[in-house]
């Protein structure tokens, strides 16, 4: 049985919600476990910079976990893509993230890519740093948000998918898209995409479904990050924080 890390990136367990968990289980292949590792604190969404900052030493702390119980492979659940360089540093097997994801597969289907995302001028800048840090400008045709923030997705699940219709006919009609992508996790288990693709006749990748998938695919075709890319950080002595004491101490710590 292979097994692989869901790493959520707030401080709330997101499979609390049980249409989450059906999702999550719908999608576990024959021959694995995922197993659900949140976060001891942190903010209750991941909607800007800040709130990756606050949230990272709690993921991060996590990620040293999914390493010391055996797992084979690292889900960080969330489209931002939070201490995602970090935490492949630490790790010694493979750590994947939605966004740096989503964004590839989008150019093995089409020419350019828009991304639809939940409210906020923040969590558009967060899409637009993850485009310009992937160096893939030229190939975005921009990042359109609902008009909901990301904790009223459960609330209103119907708004937000006409609205996902109706930004990405936009992005499609008007700049020239011709795939989209859903600027976040949380909207992977609320929304239908069937129909938005048989109408707007482009597909619509859901971030989350394919970073499984390509983690997944991963150590079937036993590949890793590169260690020459993202190696091990320097032992250090550490001023800890309380309530991380300890956690760094095989891989950041000096004795």
């Amino acid at each position: 049985m292979k097994k692989l890390a869901l790493i959520g990136a707030t401080g709330i367990d997101w499979w609390d919600d049980p249409k989450k968990k059906s999702f999550v289980d719908l999608h576990t292949p024959p021959g694995w476990e995922i197993g659900n590792f949140t976060p001891r604190h942190g903010t209750h969404s991941v909607e800007s910079v800040t709130d990756e900052a606050y949230n990272a030493p709690f993921i991060l702390e996590q990620v040293v976990r999914a390493n010391k119980e055996g797992y084979d492979v690292i889900l960080i659940d969330c489209m931002c893509d939070p201490i995602l360089e970090a935490a492949r540093e630490v790790s010694t097997i493979p750590v994947v993230g939605p966004r740096n994801t989503a964004f590839h597969v989008a150019l093995t289907l089409g020419t350019r890519f828009g991304v639809v995302t939940v409210q906020g001028e923040s969590l558009k800048k967060c899409m637009e740093h993850g485009v310009r840090k992937e160096g893939l400008e030229s190939f975005c045709a921009g990042v359109r948000y609902l008009r909901m923030p990301v904790l009223d997705i459960t609330k209103k699940p119907e708004t937000a998918q006409k609205e996902i219709l109706n930004e990405s006919r936009e992005l499609i009609q008007k700049h020239g898209a011709d795939v989209i992508i859903l600027g976040c996790t949380a909207l992977s288990y609320e929304v239908d995409l069937t129909p938005i693709m048989e109408e707007l006749k482009v597909p619509i990748i859901d971030p989350w479904v394919v970073a499984l998938k390509s983690a997944i695919m991963l150590v079937e075709s036993g590949l890793s990050h590169s260690k020459v890319a993202y190696p091990l950080p320097p032992k250090k002595k550490i001023n800890e924080a309380p309530s991380l004491k300890g956690a760094f101490d095989d891989v950041l710590k000096q004795d």
